[in-house]
């Protein structure tokens, strides 16, 4: 049962480090597009009009899309100055605790973007720009990762309280908690080792 439960979560953290990717993408895409809107001003003398609108879209999008990457690799801020004078049963409920805190946030900010495309479905908003676009597309991709982040949240909610039931501390740890100095080293070595090359 575990075992199975494992491979999905490792199988969430591989489509959300794919999910990841294409916000970088669109990111990237985006820059492109600002830099050929930048030559056309000086060089035609008018733009496509398009980045203004669009990179908004862009950041909200990508943003929503990358939460549970960073959810994974323990990315998002956390203080942990009293965590770590703790001991290792005072660790074990702190990381539940957050953990819990972070998937009740991540169901209500999914809940909140639900009901603005819900809104937005209703009434047929499209921007009030020049380009009318239609909200519900860039709405609909935000939202999705919205969603993504709280089922993501909640998958991994589950898994850390089946091993602080177990009293499995290692696991919670690996899952949930704070990275400690040496790991957070161990994780950059393979990029210093490369620059170094």
């Amino acid at each position: 049962m575990l075992e199975t439960y494992d491979r999905l979560l490792h199988r969430v953290e591989r489509l959300s480090r794919l999910f990841a990717w294409c916000g970088g993408v669109m990111l990237l895409a985006m820059v492109l597009l600002i830099c050929t809107e930048i030559v056309m001003r000086r060089t035609v003398g008018h733009s496509l009009g398009l980045s203004f609108e669009y990179s908004g879209y862009t950041l909200g999008i990508s943003a929503s899309w990358s939460f549970a990457y960073a959810l994974f690799h323990k990315a998002h801020i956390r203080i942990d100055a009293g965590y770590v004078r703790l001991a290792p049963k005072g660790r074990l409920a702190l990381d539940v605790l957050a953990l819990s805190a972070f998937a009740a946030f991540a169901v209500m900010a999914a809940q909140a973007a639900t009901g603005v495309l819900g809104e937005t479905l209703a009434r047929d908003t499209v921007s009030n720009t020049p380009l009318h676009t239609p909200m519900w597309i860039p709405q609909a991709l935000w939202v999705a990762g919205w969603l993504w982040f709280a089922f993501a949240t909640l998958l991994l909610l589950g898994r850390v309280v089946i091993a602080a039931i177990t009293a499995d501390a290692d696991t919670v740890r690996r899952l949930a908690g704070s990275s400690t100095v040496d790991e957070q080293i161990e994780e950059e070595a393979p990029d210093a080792e490369e620059l170094g090359q």
